[in-house]
């Protein structure tokens, strides 16, 4: 499987139109701009940055996600776009938000295995390396006479 950029027809799968054109025109009455460009740009990095949590992945092209996180990516697509419309999410969607944050944090942890993209990025996956210092030596040369 490819790695896949999402669109708005893949968010009308989740949201039906009708909802995401009240949604849109909610957004747009209060002078805000448009809603789901932004948030599907956000949830592309979220999920980016998951997939980059596990040293052993590989990210794809800026802007995509592995195709088997592409459902997960759109559950929390349909609860963020409620949101910033001060709309809660029903109990359905939230549980599936839910579901596909734990899901992100087993990429993270290496536990769920994804396809290499075909055309790898050049962005850097790793968060930094940690850094082990250790204390001061407790015994130099004159306190080791006679071992």
């Amino acid at each position: 499987m490819a790695w896949v950029a999402i669109t708005e027809a893949d968010v009308l799968t989740v949201l039906s139109g009708p909802e995401l054109a009240a949604y849109r025109s909610v957004a747009l009455a209060g002078g805000q701009a448009d809603p789901v460009a932004p948030i599907i740009g956000q949830v592309v990095d979220l999920v980016r940055g998951y997939v980059g949590g596990c040293k052993s992945n590989q990210l794809g092209e800026a802007g995509t996600i592995p195709a088997k996180l592409l459902q997960p990516a759109l559950d929390i697509i349909a609860v963020q776009i409620p949101r910033r419309v001060r709309k809660d999410p029903t109990q359905a969607r939230q549980d599936a938000h839910d579901q596909a944050i734990a899901l992100l944090e087993k990429v993270s942890d290496c536990d769920f295995d994804l396809e290499e993209p075909v055309t790898p990025s050049t962005e850097e996956t790793a968060a930094g390396t940690p850094r082990i210092s250790g204390g001061k030596r407790k015994f130099g040369r004159e306190q080791q006479d006679g071992i």
